[in-house]
């Protein structure tokens, strides 16, 4: 999610310290940086964006990678601030980082929490990255005169609510997508936010023959569809040589909706690939290009998202 909104949960479950809501005060410094820590694999965009795209949301969304970063901080802010345990610190740090990756595992982009064992980065897909009413809701309280307590009772009770609620409507939204394909037998069916518009879903619809990928509003039954993409039967030499190249393998991670589409002339052969997820104006969000040489090598792929072309190695 959100910077804001997760500083927001974090200073929550600062709350319930008793402790006074300051940045002077050690117990909510460290709840709230514990909040942001897991974010701070930015460094990695030094590296290139496809290396941030790697690692965001993989270690650093991991259990492991949770106790590293409340570690840092209570280390160092024990450095700083003496007067305070160690091990308090360390354990507000790391209900701060656990909030953090439990908001983001409800979010459509998801985290690989079981980093090492699984790399797959998994998702309840009920939230969008950014959620502007649940940030306006949360923000809501703060003009009340609450107490401590009352404000982070009154936050998570306001996410829970907003969540029970994004739950019943996707479930109206599976049952409204079964209805309106009865004549096609629906091997999957992915319902998350749309990247888009904020009362409506996107969904990935698998059947038989094909993928279909479109919007559907979420208070009324508009149906929109934007690609219908015909299923794979058997994969093909080339598919499996561009799934082992790096760009292969970091989609196979990044989604459980991935597709791929062979492009033949008389001079190359390029394999593309598709996070059938994310559509915007007709046009994936993130999409891959393997190039294969006359050796029917790969030579060079290229990874394009949110605008950004990144040539990859093979």
């Amino acid at each position: 999610m959100d910077s804001l909104s997760h500083a927001l949960i974090g200073i929550a479950v600062a709350g319930f310290s008793g402790h006074p809501l300051s940045l002077y005060d050690p117990i909510c410094l460290a709840t709230i940086l514990g909040a942001q820590a897991p974010d701070f694999d930015i460094i990695a965009q030094l590296k290139g964006n496809f290396s941030y795209l790697r690692q965001h949301r993989s270690f650093s969304h991991s259990i492991p990678g949770l106790a590293i970063w409340s570690l840092l901080i209570s280390a160092i802010m024990h450095f700083f601030m003496p007067q305070t345990h160690t091990l308090t610190l360390f354990l507000w740090a790391f209900a701060g980082s656990l909030s953090h990756i439990i908001m983001d595992y409800f979010n459509t982009h998801g985290v690989a929490i079981l980093w090492p064992f699984r790399k797959e980065r998994k998702s309840l897909c009920l939230l969008n990255v950014f959620d502007p009413i649940l940030l306006v809701l949360m923000m809501s309280l703060y003009p009340l005169k609450l107490t401590t307590v009352e404000l982070s009772l009154g936050t998570f009770v306001i996410i829970t609510a907003y969540i029970i609620l994004r739950i019943i409507l996707r479930k109206r939204a599976h049952h409204q997508l079964n209805n309106l394909f009865p004549n096609q037998k629906i091997k999957r069916l992915s319902v998350m936010p749309s990247i888009k518009r904020i009362l409506f879903w996107d969904f990935v619809l698998e059947t038989e023959d094909c993928y279909q990928v479109g919007q559907l509003g979420a208070l009324y039954p508009v149906l929109e569809i934007n690609a219908t993409l015909p299923k794979q039967r058997t994969l093909t030499d080339f598919t499996i040589q561009a799934q082992k190249t790096p760009l292969g393998d970091f989609f196979t991670s990044f989604t459980p909706f991935i597709y791929f589409e062979e492009q033949q002339t008389t001079h190359s052969l390029s394999v593309n690939i598709y996070d059938m997820r994310y559509i915007l104006n007709k046009h994936f969000l993130h999409y891959g290009t393997i190039i294969f040489d006359q050796n029917k090598l790969p030579t060079a792929s290229y990874m394009y998202s949110y605008g950004r072309t990144m040539k990859i190695p093979c």
